[in-house]
């Protein structure tokens, strides 16, 4: 159990930063996402922090075109006596590559494995029998990869005006009710100041695990 700020983020007391829920719309409009990966030279992702879907570059980024969006993983952790503050998504930890299977634009049958070796012979009774089952061109495709030295695939939520949730990865020593956060262009992280997505404090609270936190709604 993390026993230190592994966060860098001031606010927090120990561990990484952690999400709490309570009214999350995308959990209702299925504006969750999940099928970019960090871009290469993002060597952290924790709960809390907001990235860019930046899909013309087929990565998520700070530098996108489009709306913030709420980095909420699933806290995988391996071990009893670790809770959420232990969970962050680390790049070396991860090791993906493949996007799709099937998906690359150009048909390569040389890095497909042949399959007519280890099926049975087509039945000469069954008028569909082919020997080899993968035979259609999709089947022969070369998978699409992942862009280069991508690893780990983030799940992000899209946030709309009106949403609550806690935590505590803010990059500020103290919060009071009523301060604006916006997410920091460098590295999505929470600071006081007003930017294009806005955040009010509604709460000074607590975490689940007792760490302070912070209650927001979104207000623009």
């Amino acid at each position: 159990m993390a026993k230190e700020n592994l966060s860098g983020v001031k606010f927090v007391e120990r561990g990484y930063g952690q999400v709490e829920p309570n009214h999350l719309s995308a959990q209702r409009t299925g504006q969750i996402y999940a099928q970019l990966p960090a871009a290469a030279d993002i060597e952290m992702l924790q709960n809390g922090q907001f990235v860019k879907y930046d899909y013309q570059k087929s990565v998520v980024d700070f530098e996108g075109k489009g709306e913030w969006m709420l980095v909420y993983n699933e806290v995988k952790v391996y071990r009893d006596y670790l809770y959420d503050a232990d969970f962050a998504m680390i790049n070396r930890n991860y090791i993906a590559k493949v996007y799709n299977p099937v998906g690359a634009d150009d048909v390569d049958m040389g890095r497909t494995r042949d399959y007519t070796d280890i099926t049975t012979p087509a039945d000469p009774y069954e008028v569909d029998s082919i020997e080899d089952p993968f035979a259609h061109s999709w089947a022969k495709a070369a998978p699409g990869m992942m862009p280069e030295g991508t690893r780990m695939v983030p799940r992000v939520f899209k946030t709309n005006v009106g949403d609550i949730f806690t935590t505590n990865l803010v990059d500020e020593d103290e919060l009071a009710l009523g301060d604006i956060l916006s997410p920091r262009d460098a590295d999505g992280i929470l600071a006081k100041g007003e930017g294009d997505m806005q955040w009010e404090v509604v709460k000074v609270y607590t975490m689940p695990d007792h760490q302070k936190g912070v209650k927001l709604m979104r207000i623009k």
